[in-house]
């Protein structure tokens, strides 16, 4: 076991990946976002203050998301009055929220080790892992090296996530016997610190938990009167929206609504009763600006319809044409809101990371198995905590 899985390094890993969008931080917010590809990363958004605390002598790396920039948006009176002023700005705008948040990026060598890169992302606020494309054939060595070492250009890189690692960790599932088959209340994996808001709640009452969120590699629950999980407000579902509607729906619907809404701009344009009603709330707001953006939004920053769909009706409905956004590994696909992933407290860590996995979700939500109750979260980043101190006794033998 030791022979094979301790012997691996990121590049093993990287193989068939795309390249991550690099962009300067001095580009407009709306650019990114028609750029077309979430998450993109750009670089040195870190304010040195930052840099000097954390000790880096290079560049700093934020990686940014539609959900990102939708809190951005929403999550500012001034933005949400001003959203096209907002999308003007600079894209460091918005990596100076997300970085306070913990979304720096470590940029970490081709031949480091995997265990090595465990730990990298173990660090607190760690979302990632910035892996060069073009040097698989160095040297390989066994430690993570420093900063000034790797500082070349981000250019061809690609972006691994906690997802990524376990899903390599996976394809060895039978190595960490018999921790696999313990419980993932035994393992102490079951957060109880969720983010949760309930059906009738405002939908800007997402917004902060949507940042930890993101932050955390989760996403937001949208529960009943009685806490059952009735569905999410996911990050990765949120990259296939485009940020001025969702905006206008947050800023005007409960969490339940935003979800309908979301599923809606998903399969099919959204039905006019509910576009309605968003420009009737947010006139009510005082948020007549928003309401024109959505109305007015570049077709070039829409996303695609699904695969799935063979004619343009939808679209010829809408009057917009849509550009497909390109997601990169990590992110969620065409899912509804409601497709929730759930386990119970007896469920076996195993069985966790498969559903995690072939949802292609960072997390599973743990509810009561009688009642549906929320009961708390498995993260991976808690995960691959425990699969790293189970590879740990063996690390050291080496």
């Amino acid at each position: 076991m030791a022979a094979t899985l301790l012997s691996h390094v990121v590049s093993d890993l990287c193989i068939g990946r795309p390249r991550v969008l690099t962009l300067p931080p001095s580009t407009p917010v709306a650019a990114a976002l028609r750029a077309g590809a979430d998450p993109f990363v750009f670089v040195d958004a870190e304010p040195p203050a930052h840099r000097a605390k954390r000790g880096a002598a290079a560049t700093v790396y934020v990686k940014v998301s539609v959900a990102d920039v939708l809190c951005y948006v929403c999550g500012d009176a001034g933005n949400l009055r001003d959203p096209a002023a907002a999308l003007g700005r600079p894209v460091s705008a918005v990596a100076a929220a997300v970085a306070g948040g913990h979304g720096v990026t470590h940029r970490v060598d081709p031949q480091t080790r995997l265990l090595d890169a465990i730990d990298v992302l173990l660090t607190d606020g760690c979302q990632g892992l910035l892996v060069p494309l073009h040097a698989r054939a160095r040297k390989r060595h066994h430690q993570v090296p420093s900063p000034a070492a790797v500082a070349a250009t981000s250019s061809d890189c690609c972006v691994l996530t906690r997802e990524d690692i376990v899903r390599h960790l996976f394809g060895s599932i039978s190595h960490f016997s018999p921790v696999a088959a313990l419980t993932v209340a035994s393992l102490g994996l079951v957060r109880r610190d969720v983010h949760a808001v309930r059906v009738d709640d405002d939908g800007l009452d997402a917004i902060p938990l949507l940042r930890r969120a993101v932050s955390d590699g989760t996403a937001v629950a949208v529960v009943a009167d009685d806490d059952a999980l009735v569905g999410e407000i996911c990050p990765g579902v949120l990259a296939s929206c485009d940020v001025e509607s969702v905006s206008a729906a947050f800023a005007a619907l409960s969490a339940g609504d935003v979800m309908t809404y979301m599923d809606c701009s998903l399969t099919h344009t959204p039905p006019e009763f509910l576009l309605r009603a968003i420009r009737a709330q947010l006139k009510d707001r005082g948020l007549d600006a928003i309401a024109e953006l959505m109305d007015t939004a570049d077709p070039a920053s829409l996303p695609s319809t699904p695969s799935s769909s063979t004619s343009s009706d939808e679209d010829s409905l809408s009057g917009r044409g849509r550009r497909p956004r390109r997601m990169l590994s990590g992110s969620f696909g065409w899912r509804s809101t409601e497709d929730v992933v759930a386990c119970h407290s007896g469920s076996s860590l195993v069985a966790v990371m498969a559903q995690a996995l072939a949802h292609r979700v960072g997390y599973v939500w743990v509810v009561d198995e009688t009642s549906g109750t929320l009961v708390g979260v498995v993260r991976f980043a808690d995960v691959l905590a425990v699969l790293r101190e189970h590879l740990r006794p063996q690390s050291q033998v080496l």
